[in-house]
């Protein structure tokens, strides 16, 4: 029988909405999900799901994740943060105040890690509920990043195109850099888009004492033919950062991009948490005045300065009233051999 693995049941748990009921397959470990036909208006099957292979998974009411929140802010020793994350689930809408309020304290990173764990707990209890053999999501990471590198390959750092072989460790990558986009199965998905043969889609591999592991991804994509192609996304692994490998994954798309016709690769960087001087201003008066003065609060644009990229410029409450999308471009040309 298929062992499943904890973590990525996670994040199909995680994906789960109001109008569909998922199911996990014990002999194939496929997970997929029945679609009541008054929502999807799709002829009904749910004939399939009554074989005997098929496991129905936790609906999203059972799934309680309110109780999950309430428990996370137990957790808060910051008396202030307590308090508004206390308030933030008191009425309707709680969903969207905690989310929102999570931002404002800076405690998002910490909240995703909670619930991550909370849904593993949940899956596994699952699991042995209904006698389903399962790795656990620390034995899982050691079985990961399964591609081998040539033996004459002394290089301690290497980077690779993307591959099915790596792709759950590219998706817990944007989970872990982008908790607040790819929290759930976004993350896969996301990876899936990357490794068409349209896009671009690199990693970057370590060798380490215990093996080989993928420390960060980047992509891109082709949106103005072959010559326009948009960098998206970039994420290095937390403990990996600061030794220059987001550099080496740039460097090394611009050349993979350049080698396909691309003259250029542009960005939209986000600030939605206030980490620039053009959060919470009105960016339709003296749009250029206050992008030219910009100063940084712990933005990434910086990096990309450094790269060779330059602002171009901002897309004014893109991610709401007083959040801006900041552009960012640059002329490429493939770096000599």
């Amino acid at each position: 029988m298929y062992k499943l693995d904890l973590n990525k049941a996670a994040s199909e748990f995680e994906a789960m909405s109001d109008d569909h009921q998922l199911f996990y397959n014990i002999e194939t470990g496929e997970f997929d999900f029945y679609i009541d036909p008054i929502y999807s208006g799709i002829e009904d099957d749910c004939e399939r799901f009554e074989e005997d292979c098929w496991i129905r998974c936790p609906s999203q009411r059972d799934l309680r994740e309110y109780d999950i929140m309430v428990d996370f802010v137990d957790t808060i020793g910051n008396p202030p943060a307590h308090e508004l994350l206390s308030v933030a689930l008191e009425g309707k809408g709680a969903f969207r105040r905690f989310k929102d309020t999570l931002h404002r304290v800076g405690l998002t990173d910490e909240w995703y890690a909670f619930k991550r764990k909370a849904y593993v707990e949940i899956v596994r209890e699952w699991c042995e509920e209904n006698n389903i053999g399962y790795i656990k999501t620390e034995e899982h990471r050691k079985l990961k990043s399964t591609i081998t590198i040539e033996d004459d390959c002394s290089d301690d750092v290497i980077i690779l195109p993307l591959s099915d072989k790596i792709a759950d460790d590219a998706a817990d990558i944007l989970r872990e850099t982008f908790p607040w986009c790819y929290g759930g199965g976004e993350a896969d998905q996301e990876v899936k888009r990357m490794l068409s043969k349209k896009r671009v889609g690199l990693a970057l591999i370590v060798r380490t004492d215990k093996g080989l592991q993928v420390a960060g991804i980047i992509g891109a994509i082709p949106n103005y033919g072959v010559t326009g192609w948009e960098l998206h996304p970039l994420a290095v692994l937390k403990e990996y950062r600061g030794r220059g490998f987001g550099k080496l994954l740039m460097e090394a798309l611009e050349d993979e991009v350049s080698s396909r016709g691309g003259v250029m690769l542009y960005l939209g960087s986000d600030d939605e948490f206030g980490t620039t001087s053009l959060y919470g201003v009105d960016l339709y008066e003296d749009t250029f005045e206050k992008i030219k003065n910009i100063e940084n609060k712990g933005h990434p644009y910086t990096f990309y300065e450094k790269c060779g990229y330059q602002i171009v410029g901002v897309l004014p409450d893109a991610n709401g009233i007083g959040k801006p999308d900041i552009w960012m471009a640059k002329r490429i040309k493939r770096r000599s051999k």
